[in-house]
């Protein structure tokens, strides 16, 4: 089946298991509470364990799988996230808390007995405290006799953070279940088993089934015996995890059909800007130097043939995963390739050999797919079967390939190259976002501002009067767990719902969310994310032996780049993520080129570039080819502030060494659960290091350009700038951590970054948007950067016209609300009351770091399934239209605001026709009442003629 996707109908259990399975993801504090102290356990299915081959091999050694009721997901308790962020907290830390609480409640509980004529409210409130001192009393008690043993008061101390993971990995753990209907009692074992492959860099692991850790640990690792000797465990730990990738689909590649060549270096010497330790002060500093440059031409990039891709030709892309191998395959008429060229050199097609890198023969036409060992990570450990590099290799690469074809030849496909989901300008261009970090590091004036924020205020003010606009913004940005489709669809069937109190209401909020984000740098432009293809003639030509790196560059030169998204003959801006400083920026010169558009099948969303000679990798912060994408942008403002910029700023090269000041190398470990451990916890603090590297990076950034801008102490200007450049280094390091140690402290280090006399106290007033410190409102100030200027121009914006209020009831048909089903009404209020405070619990309870990607899915998952699981007892009753109107009649009149939107949602979603025939249906016009005009100003001259050149 070379060449065809192998898919699954959409029927009986084949259909099933390209679903996800959803899994418990649980505190490790929580854990530890259940083994140790005896608390209940609720098992929270949140995690995922994504449709992927090792979800598929899962599924064939018995992991248990059953369909939740409620919400219709799939799940399973033989895997379990554990995440380790709270410490096990002091039994007389808590105890001391239970019983100021219990103080405190008796206090209000005397203060409301001694009133007389208790409200509703205040009954019930009562109720509640009752209770709630009740169960205190019983805690205490229980807490107190526990206290008392001395064994067990072992278990009631503190257990700080990576004492507890250590006791997880090492020990496993047991968790105690009672079935609710049978009270039962059920115990799980389970074994540290693998990261996720998405939660690499968060520092949290999978737990799974002890009966099926063997198995699986062996399967991840092919079979290879780690037992003996000492291996790079962190690049272990990373590869192993490759096949938990979630897939789009799968494809069957066999891998005799598979060219394996040599990788290629291109290294020259450039003007650099070197991080390594500063000698005298034992910190990273910066050092302007030529330095010899290293670009590894081909990393992580394959060539397959275009008979692998859909025919439909939608995408040109594929990131491939298997066994420790992980690569972009681009798409490639290889056939028609090594036919010309065999034409051109008198060769017989038929008959041409060609050698792999362990000078095995394939004849060309049977290749399929070229690659380099970048893609096939498995090639790293080949001192499992040989010392000797070479034939060690050799023996990695049958046994891998026989892995594959062991298990049918099968490659997962985890992404494609996608087009923007940001919509376009009203030309018809593809818009995409800019980040905070792209913006700070370019020097603009308020007027580019200007300029650049003209679609996205003209977009504000229409979602602020244009009604229309409006709703189609609801409805582009409607999902599952937003109220978004319901108000429009309210909306479109009685426009007066439009100036109700609740709609308006709704708007305010969607529009104030809308301009944070924009406020955050998130700045819809001309452009979009194209994925990276290296040097693909010379990869073809060294493929077959007639190109060496001696031979230079032979299609795209210096800072050329090639992409179908704009016209040829124009300069672009193109940023990569993570994006820091001024050196990150670049300007590709667009380049049509013959043998491109020849024999490979590219979409817009391929930009070719060249490494030979030329250091875009670095200007990229450590590039590479395995799906890495660049942001292509085509804005004037943009394009004349970056060409002024470009070149003038060096790329920064990472040079840290060992403190011997040896080479840094991957350091070797048994591989067992305690080094397992020890890994993983200095890995659990990159995710936070991240985000405060990039923040302090763009504390000090600003201060360059305020003091740029200002004139002021320009002494100061390359001191800031040495900051800049130790944290473009370590926002990749701390990347680079779920497979490599740095012999370096990095809190240190991050802590040194802003360690230098900045000219203003407070930070940059954009920091209210990015900080985690729920007090840096106060810790603000006003600098001469781009990201204050956004600030500026963001927090100008014209008032909304006025609107008359109009009452959600009169907008009803004349119902009888005395023949509402009460109890049912009630029942429905109830559901309601309790879904919000879960979901408030929810939000509460989520992580403050607003960049964690993983924490922001999870906590969509828990508001998901809490949703499903309302919305499922909601729907199974049958409302009739006098009930739906004493439900709406009763939410206004007891003021239920608080309620107001997730009660009309529920209903919409769960009884959509009663719900939407409840409300008359009117489509006339609004009467609005302009209070606001945009006056034109010469700024706005200004930016429309910057617009106009955009």
């Amino acid at each position: 089946m070379n060449g065809k996707k192998k898919t699954y109908k959409r029927n009986g259990d084949d259909w099933m298991k390209k679903k996800n399975v959803y899994i418990p993801s649980l505190e490790a504090e929580d854990i530890y509470c259940n083994m140790f102290r005896g608390y209940d356990i609720e098992l929270d299915y949140c995690g995922m364990l994504p449709y992927s081959l090792e979800l598929m091999k899962l599924r064939k050694e018995g992991l248990k799988v059953k369909t939740n009721n409620k919400t219709g997901k799939l799940v399973s308790k033989d895997v379990i996230n554990v995440k380790f962020k709270r410490k096990v907290k002091s039994g007389f830390i808590i105890l001391e808390h239970k019983n100021n609480k219990l103080t405190q409640l008796n206090k209000e509980y005397a203060f409301l007995i001694d009133r007389d004529n208790l409200t509703d409210i205040e009954i019930k409130k009562k109720e509640s405290l009752e209770k709630s001192i009740d169960l205190l009393e019983k805690s205490i008690d229980n807490f107190k006799e526990e206290l008392s043993d001395k064994e067990f008061c072992i278990n009631w101390e503190e257990v700080k953070n990576d004492e507890l993971r250590k006791k997880l990995y090492t020990e496993g753990f047991t968790l105690t279940e009672i079935n609710k209907k049978t009270g039962e009692v059920i115990k799980t074992n389970y074994i540290v088993y693998k990261r996720s492959s998405a939660k690499s860099r968060t520092g949290q692991c999978l737990f799974i089934k002890k009966d099926l850790y063997n198995n699986m640990i062996a399967w991840s690792r092919m079979g290879l015996d780690f037992s003996k000797g000492e291996y790079d465990l962190a690049s272990l730990l990373a590869y192993e995890s490759l096949v938990s990738s979630a897939l789009e689909d799968i494809i069957e590649i066999n891998p005799d059909n598979i060219l394996l060549v040599d990788d290629i270096e291109s290294v020259f010497e450039w003007d650099c800007n070197v991080v390594r330790q500063n000698e005298e002060s034992g910190c990273l500093d910066s050092f302007p130097e030529t330095y010899k440059v290293k670009n590894s031409l081909f990393d992580g990039e394959t060539i397959l043939d275009v008979k692998y891709f859909t025919s439909e030709g939608n995408h040109s892309m594929q990131l491939l995963r298997n066994h420790m191998f992980k690569s972009a395959s681009f798409a490639c008429h290889i056939e028609k390739f090594m036919r010309d060229k065999a034409e051109e050199l008198g060769i017989d097609f038929d008959t041409w050999e060609l050698k792999n890198m362990f000078n095995e023969p394939i004849l060309a036409k049977d290749v399929h797919m070229i690659c380099t060992p970048t893609s096939l990570k498995a090639l790293k450990f080949y001192k499992i079967f040989e010392e000797d590099k070479f034939l060690g290799q050799k023996k990695m690469w049958n046994h891998w390939k026989q892995t594959v074809k062991n298990e049918g030849n099968i490659f997962g496909i985890c992404k494609h190259e996608k087009e923007s989901k940001r919509g376009t300008d009203e030309e018809g261009n593809v818009l995409q976002q800019t980040s905070y970090q792209m913006l700070n590091s370019i020097n603009f004036t308020t007027e580019d501002i200007e300029g650049i924020t003209k679609f996205e205020r003209d977009y504000i003010n229409n979602l602020k009067n244009d009604d229309d606009k409006f709703i189609e913004h609801l409805i582009t940005t409607a999902d599952n767990n937003n109220s978004n489709m319901m108000m429009a669809d309210l909306a479109k069937h009685n426009n007066n719902f439009m100036s109700t109190p609740v709609f308006k209401n709704f708007r305010k909020g969607i529009i104030s969310k809308y301009v944070k984000r924009v406020k955050k740098g998130k700045v819809r432009l001309n452009g979009d994310y194209c994925v990276l293809l290296g040097n693909p003639m010379e990869y073809l030509l060294h493929a077959i032996g007639r190109w060496k790196k001696e031979d230079g560059c032979l299609l795209l030169f210096d800072n050329q780049i090639s992409t179908t998204l704009f016209d040829y003959d124009k300069e672009l801006v193109c940023m990569r993520n993570p994006h820091t400083s001024p050196s990150n920026i670049y300007i590709g010169s667009n380049t049509e080129v013959e043998f491109i558009n020849k024999y490979f099948n590219l979409t817009k969303n391929i930009v070719c570039v060249n490494a030979i000679n030329y250091p875009c990798q670095d200007i990229w912060s450590s590039a590479d080819y395995d799906s890495d994408s660049i942001v292509i942008f085509d804005n004037i403002a943009m394009t004349e502030r970056c060409k002024e910029m470009f070149g003038k700023y060096k790329p920064c090269i990472n040079d840290i060494k060992n403190s011997d000041g040896s080479t840094l190398k991957p350091i070797n470990y048994k591989v067992n659960f305690e080094n397992m451990y020890k890994i993983d916890n200095q890995l659990s603090t990159s995710q936070k290091n991240i985000g405060l590297c990039v923040n302090d990076a763009q504390l000090v950034m600003s201060a360059y350009y305020d003091l740029l801008n200002t004139g002021d102490k320009q002494d100061k200007l390359q001191e800031l700038l040495k900051k800049v450049d130790v944290a473009t280094v370590l926002s990749t390091v701390c990347i680079d951590l779920a497979k490599k140690m740095y012999p370096i402290d990095l809190e240190t280090e991050i802590n040194n970054i802003t360690n230098v006399q900045l000219t203003k106290v407070g930070k940059p007033m954009f920091f209210k948007y990015i900080s985690q410190s729920k007090t840096i409102s106060r810790r603000v100030e006003p600098y001469k950067c781009s990201m204050d200027n956004l600030y500026n121009v963001m927090s100008t914006l014209p008032r909304a016209n006025e609107r008359k209020d109009v009452s959600l009831l009169s907008l009803l048909k004349k119902l009888n609300p005395s023949k509402a089903d009460r109890k049912q009404e009630q029942k429905i209020f109830d559901y309601v009351n309790e879904m919000c405070k879960k979901i408030n619990q929810i939000e509460s309870e989520s992580s403050n770091n607003k960049d964690d990607d993983e924490e922001k899915k999870e906590k969509y998952r828990k508001i998901d399934s809490v949703i499903k699981y309302y919305h499922n007892y909601i729907s199974r009753s049958t409302v009739k239209p006098d009930t739906m109107y004493g439900i709406m009649y009763h939410m206004v009149k007891n003021n239920k605001s608080d309620i107001t939107v997730k009660l009309l949602n529920a209903l919409h979603k769960t009884q959509r026709e009663v719900f939407i025939d409840v409300f008359n249906r009117r489509r006339n016009i609004i009467s609005i009442k302009s209070t606001t005009h945009l006056k034109t100003t010469q700024k706005q001259t200004h930016e429309h003629q910057l617009i106009q050149g955009a």
